[in-house]
C-alpha cells in the first residue's frame, strides 16, 4: 500500500496528463482547491470512496491510485504523459473505442464490410469533416495532417526528430479541447 504522499503524487499526475487544473478538478468533486492540494500533497490520508471518487472522475481503475510503481507519465509534461490508456491487451483497445464512439462532440459512422459482400474484410470509425459533431472538421483536418507526416516520415522528407516535434505540438495545441460526454 503506498503512503499518503504516493497516492497525491499519483493523483496529481493523472489529473495534470489529463490537462485538468486544481480548480476544475475540485469542482468537479465538490471539493474545495484547498483540499484537492492537501490530497496532491499527502497532507489529508483519503478514505477508500474518496479514492474511488477521484479515481472515477479520472476515468482510471482506483488501485492504479493505490500503487507505488511509476505511472509513466512525467512530470515535466512532455509527451510521454498524453497516452492516457495503456494497451497491452485487445480488451483494452476495445474499451478505448467504447469510450471514444461515447463522445458526443464528434459524430461517428461504424463501419465493417466481410466477404463475400466486399474482397476485404475490414473495420473502421468515420468521421464525416461536415458533420454535426463539434469538432468533427478539426479531427479530419488532424488526420489529413497526420497521415501527410506519416507518408512524409517513411519517405525520409522529415527526421523522427521532425515528427515527434509536430506531434508535440499537436498534442499541445489541442490540450485544452475538452469533450462531452
Amino acid at each position: 500500500m503506498s503512503s499518503p504522499e504516493e497516492i497525491g503524487k499519483a493523483i496529481q499526475k493523472r489529473r495534470r496528463a489529463q490537462k485538468i487544473t486544481q480548480k476544475e478538478f475540485a469542482q468537479r468533486l465538490g471539493k474545495s482547491e484547498r483540499t484537492i492540494q492537501k490530497y496532491e500533497s499527502g497532507e489529508i490520508l483519503m478514505k477508500i470512496d474518496v479514492v474511488k471518487q477521484i479515481a472515477n472522475e479520472l476515468n482510471i481503475p482506483w488501485q492504479e491510485l493505490l500503487s507505488s510503481e511509476d505511472t509513466n507519465i512525467s512530470d515535466d509534461n512532455t509527451t510521454s504523459e498524453y497516452p492516457a490508456c495503456e494497451f497491452n491487451t485487445m480488451s483494452d483497445v476495445i474499451n478505448a473505442l467504447f469510450a471514444i464512439t461515447e463522445l458526443t462532440d464528434f459524430s461517428f459512422e461504424l463501419t465493417n464490410t466481410k466477404p463475400p459482400e466486399s474482397p476485404e474484410w475490414t473495420a473502421g470509425i468515420s468521421v464525416n469533416g461536415k458533420g454535426s459533431g463539434k469538432y468533427d472538421a478539426d479531427f479530419c483536418l488532424f488526420m489529413e495532417s497526420w497521415i501527410e507526416k506519416q507518408h512524409m516520415l517513411q519517405a525520409g522528407r522529415i527526421t523522427q526528430e521532425k515528427f515527434d516535434s509536430w506531434k508535440a505540438d499537436m498534442l499541445a495545441y489541442y490540450k485544452d479541447t475538452h469533450l462531452d460526454r
